[in-house]
């Protein structure tokens, strides 16, 4: 329980004291009196002692009469000093009057009012504040009423007030109030506000006022808000989304944002758009501040909307005025840096013989800072182009030339000898000494380079006309240089060159021609061909023959020499002092096309084979006029497992074949045992193979693991055992085996089979050969089982060869390195350089 403190105890009991005393005082006096009487007048008589209640009982009620007399009385004190406290604090006079009309007391507001002192009026009548006597009747007439009368001061003054009187049998309270003041700050507020009205009506602004809370709705806008966006300001009242509607939808959100703070200290401050009822675009600026009361409470805001496209038209008009300025200037730069560079040009052409050289200086000078790409093509007399130089600005990292085909642009602008310009790109053409055409030029526009006009035509035929004329000095030198190094060409050329005149003569005969057909430049200059030439008159009826714009396309033909038949691919050139015919051995490469010829039609007759087989079986099991006991079904099936197993070896072997030509095998090395690999090889070739072939391992002890990629080793072992026993038609010994070598593990295969011809040794790893094409004996095959393990081994860091003697079986070694990491492989170091370089 909370302790209540002793001061405020005391004054609670205070409080309570005078109402418990004038109940208890009547009570103790009733007491006293009827002791005294049963002592003195009753002698203690019954009936005197039965009389005590009584007495306590009228005690009782003089007690709460005295009481509620007592209270009445506090309540009558309380408000008198309310009363009091009222007349203290009201601006209107409040007098009261007793009942005979004369002033009781008086108000310090009835002496603000009237003037007169509270000792001066108390006790007068009240007629003497009217100033028609006549009007104290308004004390009988108008009770508890209110009523404007005429009242006056105590300076004489009259003045109208409002009356209020509230009568009581005692008297009356009057309460006046001066109309006359109120009317005058009406009056000052009404001026006030029309001045106000006055001046924003006529100010060259629209002015409005918002509310801050609710919706915050628009409650003014002045008339001058037709003018600026030409509508009328009821119409902005009446619809409170039309403001937002109006304002730029560019500006929309910066302006809803600025009106979120719109009660901060700040106010509003912005600039922007606003849409008019005739589509025009306003500029306005608007600036707004709340309004407060004296506390500081916000209670409104006020602005005003200014017409600001005239200054935004202006600004905008000196901006471009300074825009124009700096153009012209830029343009008298620009002139001069296009000048500067025609001279730099002219001056690097001239300093060196090195036409490629000076050729790209000046295009690198070029993509400085006029162009994009700067590109030289060299016509020549074939009607080929050359890129003397292809320069790019190093504003950017790609490497791509602009998409130009020669063609249809370069083509075009040098068979017209007209320049063709665009935004984009200049082409011309470089016209040298007498009218000729030597190529082409190329800018390009970027990033770095404004746009081309026909104002860039001066500078660019410049710069043409000075590579041209470089173009063709050049090839003066080259012309002179050219006849003493025609002759060394042609002696150290690898192709045949031979050139006939009108009358079929040989003018000209290179080594090459004499290597190749077998006859000397002696035995052939200066004779006929079709002396010097064996088996000239056919072959000069199939040689395709052309001219400098439209060549040939070069034929094989077989030529019979001295070394036999060998194949040439030929042909000529005609020109107006004969023909020129070229040609080159392609005997090795016409044997290997007659090799894939061979090899798609074993690999046709290789498939064909288990093809047909696993189609009859599949028919046979179709049947049903052909009943089949269980065993039969069985052999059928194990037939086609057998040689679907045999096609999908075929196809594995070609594109096996394939991604070792393009280098797309991954190998994965890592150490494996070689004894436990070739234990498991003839184990496996001991199930597949004829009952005439017998296995024999011989291993070397204490073999190094090898480091290779151990699946396609065993590749290798496994084509290597199965070659051996595909060559051993009538049986024999086949010996698998494993010995140390420097630093590698060399495996063998040793068969007793039909071995190989010395003059077919060079040629078994070839891709597509085999040694029995015609199938004369028998066996098959695609060609590409040991071209497979030689690709395979020389990828693993190894090497294949063989040991052979024709009837008495075949010896192949490979081998492995040992230990350390997997080598890196020729094939695969050219692939990777190859692609780095691309």
């Amino acid at each position: 329980m909370l302790a209540v403190p002793a001061h405020l105890r005391n004054r609670h009991l205070l409080r309570r004291q005078p109402r418990v005393l004038l109940f208890a005082v009547p009570l103790f006096v009733a007491v006293v009196c009827w002791a005294l009487d049963y002592v003195f007048v009753a002698d203690g008589s019954r009936d005197a002692l039965i009389a005590l209640p009584v007495w306590l009982a009228a005690g009782a009620v003089v007690g709460w009469l005295a009481m509620t007399l007592w209270k009445r009385s506090q309540a009558l004190r309380r408000a008198e000093s309310r009363f009091a406290s009222v007349e203290d604090a009201a601006s209107d006079a409040i007098v009261r009057v007793d009942r005979d009309g004369v002033i009781a007391s008086w108000s310090p507001g009835a002496k603000a009012i009237y003037g007169y002192g509270n000792g001066e009026i108390v006790g007068r009548p009240l007629s003497d504040l009217f100033a028609d006597p006549e009007g104290a009747r308004v004390l009988e007439d108008t009770p508890a009423s209110g009523e404007t009368i005429e009242l006056r001061r105590r300076d004489g003054t009259v003045f109208s007030a409002s009356v209020l009187v509230s009568s009581d049998d005692e008297g009356a309270i009057v309460v006046a109030r001066d109309l006359g003041e109120l009317r005058r700050v009406k009056s000052e507020l009404g001026n006030a506000e029309a001045r106000y009205r006055s001046l924003t009506e006529h100010l060259p602004v629209v002015t409005y006022v918002q509310s801050l809370e609710g919706e915050r709705e628009t409650t003014y806008v002045s008339p001058q808000l037709d003018k600026l966006l030409g509508y009328k300001p009821h119409e902005w009242l009446e619809d409170p989304d039309l403001f937002l509607r109006l304002v730029h939808p560019e500006d929309r959100g910066d302006v809803v944002a600025a009106r979120k703070a719109a009660d901060s200290p700040n106010g509003i401050r912005s600039t922007y758009r606003m849409l008019a009822r005739d589509g025009r675009v306003v500029w306005v600026r608007e600036e707004a501040v709340a309004v407060r009361n004296e506390s500081g409470r916000p209670l409104c805001l006020q602005g005003y909307l200014l017409d600001i496209s005239e200054r935004k038209a202006a600004e905008q008009e000196r901006g471009e005025l300074r825009a124009a300025q700096a153009e012209t200037a830029d343009e008298s730069r620009d002139r001069q840096r296009k000048i500067d560079f025609v001279a730099e040009a002219a001056t690097i052409l001239a300093s060196s013989g090195d036409l490629r050289a000076t050729i790209r200086q000046v295009a690198a000078l070029a993509t400085r800072d006029l162009a994009e790409w700067c590109i030289v093509d060299e016509l020549h007399e074939e009607g080929t182009f050359t890129h003397l130089a292809a320069e790019r600005a190093q504003s950017r990292s790609s490497s791509d030339e602009p998409g130009l085909d020669p063609e249809l642009a370069v083509s075009d602008v040098i068979r017209r000898r007209r320049p063709e310009v665009s935004d984009s790109r200049m082409l011309l053409p470089l016209i040298s000494r007498g009218g000729r055409v030597a190529g082409a030029l190329t800018l390009v526009a970027g990033d770095n380079a404004p746009a081309y006009s026909s104002d860039d035509l001066p500078w660019a035929s410049a710069l043409a006309g000075m590579i041209a004329l470089a173009i063709d000095n050049a090839r003066l030198y080259v012309e002179v240089e050219a006849r003493q190094d025609a002759n060394r060409v042609l002696r150290h050329v690898g192709d045949g060159v031979f050139l006939l005149d009108r009358d079929g003569v040989i003018r000209l005969w290179n080594p090459a021609s004499a290597e190749i057909i077998g006859v000397s430049v002696e035995s052939a200059q200066g004779k006929p061909a079709s002396e010097a030439i064996p088996g000239w008159h056919e072959l000069s009826e199939l040689a395709p023959v052309g001219t400098a714009r439209e060549p040939a396309r070069p034929l094989a033909l077989p030529i019979e020499t001295e070394r036999g038949e060998r194949w040439i691919s030929i042909s000529g050139v005609v020109f107006g002092a004969g023909t020129v015919y070229a040609f080159r051995d392609i005997t090795e490469e016409h044997q290997l096309e007659e090799l894939k010829a061979e090899f798609i039609a074993t690999a046709s007759h290789e498939l064909r084979t288990p093809l047909a087989a696993v189609y009859g079986a599949a028919q046979t099991l179709r049947r049903h006029d052909f009943a089949l006991d269980e065993a039969g079904r069985e052999r059928f099936i194990s037939l086609i497992v057998d040689e679907a197993d045999r096609l999908a070896q075929i196809v594995n072997q070609i594109l096996l074949a394939n991604q070792l030509e393009v280098g797309r095998v991954d190998l994965e090395p890592e150490p494996f045992e070689p004894g436990e690999l070739v234990e498991r090889v003839v184990e496996s070739a001991k199930t597949h193979a004829p009952d005439s072939i017998i296995f024999h391992t011989q291993l070397a002890s204490s073999l190094p693991a090898v480091a290779a990629d151990k699946d396609r080793a065993r590749q290798v072992l496994v084509n290597l055992v199965e070659n051996a026993v595909k060559y051993s038609p009538r049986g024999g010994r086949i010996e698998v085996g494993a010995e140390r070598g420097d630093g590698a593990v060399v495996f063998r295969v040793v068969d007793e089979g039909m071995g190989i011809p010395a003059e077919e040794q060079s040629r078994i790893f070839e891709k597509f050969y085999r040694l029995d094409p015609n199938l004369t004996k028998g066996i098959g095959g695609t060609g590409l089982g040991l071209y497979i393990c030689s690709e395979l081994v020389e990828r693993m860091g190894g090497r294949i060869w063989l040991e052979s003697e024709e009837g008495k079986g075949s010896a192949f070694f490979f081998q492995l390195p040992i230990g350390g990491a997997h080598p890196v492989l020729p094939k695969a170091r050219e692939l990777a350089e190859r692609e780095r370089v691309s």
